[in-house]
């Protein structure tokens, strides 16, 4: 018997979102891609016992229940045009698509249920396979899933490391088995190198000042994942109720912004005095790898929570923690993602 490598396993999800949380994607709407972590997104059974029922004449445990089923994972990957819309689209749930080959625009938003927007953000399915086919040793479909969060992280230093995105994701528990998907040709992807960066905070231009060491922003959509289980939701084999429930909805909860960032502190450095005077401005950041694949992240209104100096390899920097804020005009962050791929969430 042959032994099985992780680097064996295939992945690939939903390019464009499921018309429902219960209805998964087909093999025309998923793209695939490589990731850099070796997690997989294991379903997860719950069970409950009936040990601490009265009337059995002891402590102990008689029985076993299959009660729920939770599905999640992790995404690891060097930021590329591509996935970059994705999790965008995804992760704020508002896309508005315009352009054309090879440059389509997704113009990203939060979901605003105030101007009517659904609580519910939209839905991929994603499936992993291990040699599919006559020796299969993996073909799982998880059905339902959400994006809870995504974190954009670059450095400094050469080396495609410099550049990544981590998506978290959550499903609804439906879990296809074998999944019936065929894989379609890896996706050749477009890096958004952090040489490439523009960027301006509060009024600062990092990049022509030449100070950015290091910086992180990212969106939190803290799922309420409990709501998901409510009368009704269903269950693992539709009518089978000892098969464990799933979620019939998954809807975001008190979501969160974020924004770090380390630079060179010198003569002239304003961080402490916006600090200081709770100064606030926007923040504006773009990665690009050609004119027709980019991406620019706008948080509308920012002041700095904490401001620390200290070093990186020796030289005298401030580390940064921003606080992003609701602006009445603009929201809170905007997401322009252009790319040669069509119908991302469509």
């Amino acid at each position: 018997m042959s032994t099985t490598r992780l680097q064996e396993v295939l992945i690939c999800f939903g390019k464009q979102k499921q018309t429902d949380i219960a209805t998964a994607n087909t093999g025309a709407g998923m793209w695939r891609f490589a990731k850099l972590n070796a997690a997989l997104a294991n379903p997860k059974l719950n069970t409950e016992n009936d040990a601490e029922e009265y009337g059995k004449g002891h402590e102990f445990p008689t029985q076993s229940f299959q009660t729920s089923w939770d599905v999640s994972g992790t995404l690891e990957k060097y930021l590329g045009a591509e996935i970059a819309a994705w999790a965008m689209a995804f992760g704020l749930g508002t896309v508005v698509k315009s352009g054309a080959t090879p440059n389509f625009t997704y113009t990203c938003t939060p979901l605003m249920p105030a101007n009517g927007d659904a609580a519910e953000l939209p839905y991929f399915s994603f499936v992993e396979q291990i040699r599919p086919g006559a020796g299969v040793v993996l073909d799982r479909m998880a059905v339902g899933c959400v994006i809870e969060s995504w974190t954009i992280t670059l450095g400094s230093g050469p080396g495609r490391a410099n550049s990544k995105i981590t998506i978290e994701f959550a499903g609804s528990g439906k879990v296809v088995e074998p999944s019936s998907i065929v894989m379609p040709a890896a996706t050749a992807e477009k890096l958004l190198p952090s040489a490439s960066l523009v960027l301006s905070i509060n009024s600062v231009n990092y990049v022509s000042n030449k100070n950015i060491v290091s910086l992180e922003t990212g969106w939190k959509n803290n799922v309420r994942m409990d709501a998901g289980f409510y009368p009704g939701s269903g269950f693992q084999n539709a009518g089978d109720a000892t098969s464990g429930a799933i979620r019939g909805r998954l809807e975001f909860g008190n979501r969160q912004g974020t924004l770090r960032f380390t630079a060179r502190f010198e003569n002239g450095s304003t961080e402490l005095t916006k600090l200081k005077n709770q100064t606030t401005g926007t923040a504006v950041l773009s990665l690009t790898y050609d004119a027709n694949n980019s991406l620019e992240i706008t948080w509308h209104k920012v002041s700095f929570s904490t401001a620390e100096v200290g070093e990186t390899d020796g030289i005298v920097t401030v580390a940064v923690e921003c606080l992003p804020m609701f602006d009445a005009a603009n929201g809170i962050v905007s997401a322009i993602a252009k790319c040669g791929v069509d119908n991302i969430c469509q």
